[in-house]
């Protein structure tokens, strides 16, 4: 019997591979595949999503993931690539081992930081983003923090947890490593950072030593509120953080083109640039880079000092 049963899987897993190979199908993992047309439209997220929930579900959904395993399903970003890995978290008396693939952190876990999301178990909102903020580079880890504190203006996207339930799951929680570091990132995140590099951006400011922006400064232009990313009253100047989103996400677009969208920024601009004294975009690869960064805010006038984070 028992040879029997392998014989059909191996048969079945068999298949599924020369499906992969003729490049029908996508493999996941061992055992699991997806048709390859579908895998092609998935974006990174979406990819490693999916990587990450076959993972979840091949072990009856029984163990919590978490660290960037748990980020993806809660649509925390990261302004690095998702891991290779999928990341579980233990009781501490299970041990660290891993199979090829599986990261398991063996730190264990309170109840109240495990929840059902579409099916998994994942760590809860609070507890990712402590766990993350110990591990991942500093600038993901304010990204990520500062989207679970963020409230849209429009009201569309509520915010996923709040800066009282981050501290109390941190006291929770301790000791751990990295926990000096994740307390930092809680208090340093922000309920008004606009995008991941917009966060990343911030790091940046903080880490050169620059004095400390307003952020989404509220300017009136013919009538309507407009905000700016980055705001220095003291020089009366304004800063940008440009990604390519802006002008290429079909979501952003919202059925402009790109050319409609540069010419309304370009307006947009101009409006703001007679209240200010000084107007300075960046890109993303500026925004990471406190030289690059350094060298863009000079224009508005402002030094760099004792970095106020680290």
């Amino acid at each position: 019997m028992l040879a029997a049963d392998f014989r059909r899987a191996f048969g079945t897993d068999l298949r599924l591979r020369r499906g992969a190979e003729r490049g029908h199908l996508q493999r996941i993992r061992w055992g699991q595949y997806v048709p390859a047309a579908g895998w092609a439209v998935l974006d990174r997220d979406q990819r490693y999503a999916l990587k990450v929930r076959a993972a979840s579900l091949s072990r009856g959904g029984a163990i919590p993931l978490s660290h960037q395993s748990a980020a993806v399903l809660w649509q925390l970003p990261l302004l690095t690539p998702w891991p290779e890995d999928v990341h579980f978290v233990t009781e501490r008396s299970s041990g660290g081992r891993s199979d090829p693939g599986i990261r398991k952190h063996a730190v264990g876990f309170d109840e109240r930081d495990v929840e059902l999301l579409d099916g998994v178990l994942v760590t809860s909102v609070a507890r990712t983003v402590i766990e993350l903020a110990a591990v991942v580079d500093l600038r993901s880890a304010v990204a990520a923090a500062d989207r679970s504190l963020a409230v849209d203006r429009t009201g569309r996207t509520p915010a996923l947890t709040d800066r009282a339930t981050l501290i109390e799951t941190w006291e929770r929680m301790l000791p751990f490593r990295g926990s000096v570091r994740a307390r930092t990132v809680i208090d340093f995140a922000s309920p008004l950072s606009g995008s991941p590099d917009e966060s990343g951006s911030r790091v940046t400011i903080a880490l050169a030593g620059f004095p400390e922006p307003v952020l989404q400064q509220l300017f009136v232009i013919d009538g309507r509120d407009v905000f700016t990313d980055f705001f220095w009253l003291a020089r009366r100047g304004a800063g940008e953080s440009d990604g390519r989103k802006k002008y290429f996400d079909p979501v952003m677009l919202a059925g402009r083109t790109p050319a409609e969208v540069v010419y309304e920024e370009k307006v947009r601009e101009d409006s703001i640039r007679r209240q200010v004294n000084g107007f300075v975009r960046w890109d993303h690869a500026t925004g990471m880079s406190v030289p690059r960064l350094t060298e863009r805010l000079a224009v508005l006038g402002l030094e760099p000092g004792r970095p106020r984070l680290g």
